[in-house]
């Protein structure tokens, strides 16, 4: 049986040029500038009566020549008074377009296409028509609206898209999106294949993008409105690898192996074990012993090959940037039990460590590489905080699987204006997901890892007072990162570039382009970012008139314009520059540009953060309060007390401000940044005479 999904051609997935055209229905006439033109046209042909006359004679039905422009052979023409009126092409205002039932919809031109068709090799196809580049710049937006009611479908290349900060949250979305909103509920729908997108057709000729393993992304929120201060929200986003070979139901949202990443056996495993912290010098990780599990059966001849730590009183000890490596060679030491006769028929693999103090577990395979073959590590588990005495001795079991799906799905509730008090609370579940390679199988059971992420923040403001409280925890492998497969459905788990999605942008600066390069997800854009790299022009906070260069270079020579010799751009030096900097790290925190998600607080960091206030005079403000955060998976904390007065005055021709900070702090968190420096060995002009440099 032929299952077709979603394949309605519904309004999500097929959006026609319609709204340039006249309205028409099944049998109603098209006018024209040309001619009239039946729609939806002749359903094969059919019993003309006026061609029933027994007449010898040739007979010949009028046809275009007739309904363009009046034209009979047999007829004499003559154009003294009626000019001769040139050919021209009877599609100018599209073809007819039917449903897979044979129905007519109407005429006009495929703009966006996106059909999905099960099962069948190479089913899923992606078309962008020639005119959603020329005509619509690859972006399509079409709406409706009726009294309360509002509703909009976009198709992009580059959109600018936010669930909710946890969740998802792109400047540059490629894919489709559908909006609802009334006056108490709000949905929204994404949907997108990230690992071929497709491209603007080049000609007419240009067909469908058809490929066979595809990473779908689908997202869906909703918002309601509960009594008159509260909204309730809930976020769901899946990126899964599916196979348009196998049918609706075979596939899942959990993910599955795409026909490369399920091409052999696992012959060959690698456990590395590493010390969390390596720059501490405490004692890093401890292995104790080891196991192999197939299928539920345990096979003590599989021995490792170990390599590296160092051994104390039976045990394997590791530090610093050394690691331990168990090396186990699946193929040549199985031995065959009565469920399972070979390797080959295996359909779990799990392993199980006795670890403690600071470790950090890591595995690779021979089925999990990059592009040069080369095997790729990926995170396992961590212990939690720095324990060095052996108090914290596990027992770590694990099933391998390569991975093939991910998931996060969120709540978040704000209240607004509740007795002069504001909330804003969100949580959100991360879930991964993984199967066992083995070319003998298609489809094996699914493994899950999860992590959490959430929030509280609230505030009150009542005058002369003020208070602001938050509360936060991530946990360290709470992850927004997918795997995508390309076009073909191999995977290169070492390519940022080509291989991973990000749900939460890398965006400092908050400007067009993402901080970090993505396979396809800035499309169109070009020049300073997306799909022709990442954006090599990012200062947050310096770039207050946005137009892209720094407000320390307008004149984009190679001197900052606040050490030119006269007095012309009216710049102060970064010195000048007053800003919060609750993280400690010298960087007032507007300023900062970091390499990771822009999560609204640090991964692998719980604490609060707590303070309150009055205004003493209108121009007046102080502010006392107190910061507690730790990383989870160490014992780095940080604990500050801290004042801030503020003195802001306004006379005709002179503002004066005056702000006075104190804060009593103790901080070993490390926060790394990279910042703008004026590079003093540029021997000719840049474009912003800045570079970049980690502290």
């Amino acid at each position: 049986m032929r299952l077709t999904t979603p394949c309605s051609r519904g309004p999500i997935l097929l959006l026609w040029c319609a709204f340039i055209l006249s309205e028409s229905t099944a049998f109603a006439q098209l006018s024209t500038g040309f001619r009239p033109v039946e729609e939806p046209g002749i359903r094969g042909v059919r019993i003309h009566p006026g061609a029933l006359a027994p007449n010898r004679r040739k007979w010949y039905l009028p046809q275009n020549l007739y309904y363009e422009y009046q034209w009979r052979g047999w007829e004499y023409s003559n154009y003294a008074r009626d000019n001769y009126e040139r050919y021209v092409n009877i599609l100018l205002e599209g073809t007819r377009n039917y449903n897979l039932f044979g129905q007519y919809i109407n005429r006009g031109w495929v703009i966006y296409d996106w059909t999905e068709t099960s099962p069948l090799r190479q089913g899923s196809a992606l078309l962008k028509g020639t005119r959603f580049g020329r005509w619509f710049d690859s972006l399509v937006i079409s709406s409706a609206s009726h009294g309360q009611f509002h509703t909009s479908q976009t198709e992009g290349d580059a959109n600018r898209t936010t669930l909710t900060p946890l969740t998802f949250s792109k400047p540059t979305f490629n894919g489709l999106q559908w909006d609802f909103l009334a006056d108490k509920y709000a949905l929204t729908l994404l949907g997108s294949r990230l690992n071929a997108p497709g491209f603007t057709a080049l000609n007419e000729a240009g067909g469908a993008s058809a490929i066979e393993n595809t990473t779908r992304l689908l997202g869906a929120r909703g918002v309601a409105q509960v009594g008159d201060f509260a909204k309730l929200g809930l976020t769901w986003v899946n990126v899964s690898n599916t196979s348009s070979e196998l049918s609706l139901g075979d596939n899942s949202l959990k993910g599955l192996l795409t026909g490369p990443q399920n091409t052999g056996n696992v012959e060959r495993v690698i456990i590395r074990i590493a010390d969390d912290s390596p720059e501490s010098e405490e004692t890093g990780a401890s292995f104790f012993v080891d196991q192999v599990i197939i299928d539920g059966e345990l096979h003590p001849e599989i021995v490792p090959l170990v390599r590296g730590g160092v051994r104390r009183e039976g045990i394997l000890e590791v530090s610093g940037s050394d690691v331990i490596e168990l090396i186990y060679d699946i193929r040549n030491d199985f031995s065959p039990t009565e469920k399972v006769g070979t390797f080959r028929e295996a359909k779990k693999l799990e392993f199980e460590l006795v670890v403690s103090n600071d470790y950090r577990i890591e595995i690779a395979s021979n089925l999990q590489t990059n592009a040069r073959g080369e095997q790729v590590f990926l995170p396992v588990a961590q212990a939690r905080d720095e324990i060095t005495d052996g108090s914290n001795q596990t027992f770590v079991r694990f099933a391998y699987g390569l991975p093939t799906g991910h998931e996060v799905i969120g709540m978040d509730l704000e209240l607004i204006n509740l007795a002069h008090f504001d909330l804003r609370a969100e949580w959100a579940l991360n879930r991964r997901f993984r199967r066992f390679p083995n070319q003998n199988f298609r489809k094996l059971p699914a493994y899950k890892e999860t992590a959490e992420a959430g929030y509280v923040t609230a505030s009150y403001q009542r005058y002369p007072f003020f208070a602001y409280g938050e509360v936060f925890t991530i946990d360290p492998d709470y992850s927004t990162t997918a795997f995508i497969a390309d076009p073909g459905g191999v995977i290169d788990y070492a390519s940022e570039t080509q291989n991973l999605f990000e749900f939460v942008d890398d965006n400092d600066d908050q400007d067009r382009y993402t901080d970090w390069q993505r396979y396809r997800q800035s499309q169109g854009f070009g020049g300073q970012g997306g799909s022709q790299g990442r954006d090599t022009e990012i200062f947050p906070g310096l770039d207050e008139n946005n137009d892209f260069i720094s407000d320390f270079n307008q004149n984009q020579n190679s001197r900052p314009d606040y050490v030119e010799p006269f007095l012309r751009y009216q710049v102060d030096p970064p010195e000048f520059l007053f800003g919060m900097d609750m993280n400690n790290n010298t960087i007032i925190d507007r300023f900062e540009d970091d390499r990771l998600p822009d999560y609204p607080y640090e991964r692998d960091h719980r604490g609060y953060n707590a303070y309150g206030g009055l205004k003493i005079t209108e121009s007046t403000r102080l502010t006392v309060g107190r910061l507690a955060e730790h990383q989870l998976s160490s014992d780095r904390e940080s604990r500050s007390f801290y004042g801030l007065l503020t003195l802001e005055k306004s006379y005709p021709g002179l503002d004066i401000s005056l702000f006075e900070h104190a804060k009593l702090v103790a901080d070993n968190l490390p926060e790394d940044r990279i910042v703008w420096r004026d590079p003093s060995s540029v021997s000719r002009p840049a474009s912003n005479a800045i570079a970049r440099f980690w502290v």
